[in-house]
């Protein structure tokens, strides 16, 4: 998908890359769009497990941190895997309205966890501003773009060069001592 597109990659592209048969293709997927949803899935599922696990190594009073962490480790994986990145963050809006659904799902699962970490860090220290629900998923659609962004300018390389914008847009909303 990440190499020719998806509108134009094919079934034999994809059994021809898997190193298949059509007949094994079709015994695990109904089609394209079945496949991708899949691979989206197991990336997704991937990148989320990398990151619970740094996570747990963690102090979880320090928020800040904690956002650091999470977007090394996302920012990290994406740039070690640029098809993947590509896929999932370019070629995910011409593959679909499942697969735009599914997108969508994901970034609220990860603006509820900013929302949760906001809760968090207010407990821990009360200076820390009260935002509306709906600014977390302005951030996390903010930097979806910005990876899009980057993703088409610099390549998937440069990805953790964005961490410190990431990081530093969360105190900024954040406020707080």
């Amino acid at each position: 998908m990440a190499e020719k597109g998806y509108p134009a990659a094919t079934i034999g592209d994809v059994v021809e890359r898997a190193g298949i048969s059509r007949r094994t293709f079709y015994e695990h997927f109904s089609g394209k769009e079945a496949c991708f949803l899949t691979a989206f899935d197991e990336a997704v599922g991937y990148v989320g497990a990398r990151m619970l696990a740094a996570l747990e190594e963690t102090a979880p009073g320090d928020w800040a941190e904690r956002v650091r962490v999470s977007w090394r480790v996302f920012l990290g994986d994406l740039a070690e895997n640029p098809a993947a990145a590509r896929s999932l963050y370019i070629e995910t809006f011409s593959a679909g309205p499942a697969l735009i659904e599914r997108t969508t799902a994901v970034n609220n699962g990860f603006a509820d966890q900013f929302r949760a970490l906001h809760r968090r860090a207010r407990r821990e220290d009360p200076g820390i501003r009260d935002l509306p629900p709906e600014v977390f998923s302005l951030y996390i659609g903010g930097t979806a773009e910005r990876i899009r962004d980057c993703l088409h300018t610099h390549g998937a390389a440069a990805l953790p060069e964005l961490e410190d914008l990431f990081v530093e847009t969360v105190r900024l909303l954040f406020g707080g001592g």
